[in-house]
């Protein structure tokens, strides 16, 4: 009797059981495709350090080239090194939008100061504003070395604007290369920061 009874409820259990296992792995398979969904949307600026993917509208033409504050893609925010970057461009683009020279030179390596003199910097971003500043990505290069695919608007006066573009306004997508020197990150020179493309706003 004992024996029947014993044999019935293990019946009942692997009929309850095959049901929950396919809940659970369904649930686990609809997390799973959530979250690569989310990942893998196009990031955009929202006004957080760490930009969500969100459906808002781009910056109206009247507000470029938006916000000063560098933010970084959930996929930037993920490398070892993000904050650190984050924090670099942050000064780099505020010495910039501040046309101050000597900060600028803080934020870049000693070879490329060697190789910007301060007057002809200050020609080149006497009109110069940048914004919508998003990190995209992080790519350890060495142990040294990061390369940063990044994007940010730029508006200027016409005769500032790139030869190839003619224009006020300016949506640029870069590869910054930047170098760890003296235990600080520095933007350098080097092939990455020469495949920029950019498009007017």
């Amino acid at each position: 009797m004992r024996s029947a009874a014993y044999g019935t409820l293990i019946g009942v259990s692997s009929r309850l059981l095959l049901p929950a296992v396919l809940v659970v792995a369904a649930l686990t398979a609809a997390t799973g495709a959530l979250a690569r969904e989310v990942y893998q949307r196009p990031a955009q600026a929202v006004g957080d350090r760490i930009a969500l993917p969100s459906d808002s509208s781009p910056v109206p033409r009247a507000d470029q080239p938006g916000s000063p504050t560098v933010q970084r893609s959930p996929d930037a925010a993920l490398h070892p090194d993000g904050e650190r970057v984050r924090a670099l461009l942050q000064r780099y683009f505020d010495a910039i939008n501040a046309r101050d020279y000597d900060q600028w030179a803080t934020t870049v390596t000693t070879e490329r100061v060697a190789r910007t003199p301060r007057a002809r910097w200050e020609s080149d971003y006497e009109t110069t504003r940048n914004g919508t500043i998003l990190v995209h990505r992080v790519e350890t290069v060495s142990p040294t070395r990061v390369r940063v695919l990044m994007t940010f608007v730029s508006t200027q006066a016409l005769a500032k604007a790139p030869a190839d573009l003619q224009a006020d306004c300016i949506r640029w997508r870069v590869v910054y290369p930047v170098q760890e020197e003296a235990g600080n990150l520095r933007v350098d020179f080097g092939t990455e920061g020469s495949s920029s493309q950019f498009t007017a706003c």
